[in-house]
């Protein structure tokens, strides 16, 4: 005799969740254009625009290294990358007397 187990849809959903891999998180790439007149015109598909200055971060696809390859903008090393603002250190209210 054949021992079949039976499983509820929502098992079954449980199940092939478990077994599709999810993709890794793929960085984005620091870019910034060319000249000021790429910066007002050219923006990725999914809406992000450059701001004013500086470089943005465009996602790691097939539209990125496109313009990358046709010069439209150009790849800036991330040690070049402004380091985030530091915030000032709090004090604690032993030290407030």
């Amino acid at each position: 005799m054949v021992e079949v187990k039976v499983l509820s849809p929502a098992d079954q959903i449980k199940q092939r969740v478990g077994r599709i891999k999810v993709p890794a998180h793929r960085p984005g790439i620091l870019v910034e254009p060319r000249d000021d007149d790429m910066r007002r015109l050219l923006k990725h598909p999914n809406g992000i625009k450059f701001r004013s200055e500086g470089p943005i971060e465009w996602p790691d696809d097939q539209f990125t290294h496109r313009r990358i390859k046709d010069g439209s903008v150009k790849v800036v090393e991330q040690s070049d990358q402004h380091e985030p603002p530091r915030r000032p250190a709090r004090r604690h209210d032993s030290e407030q007397e």
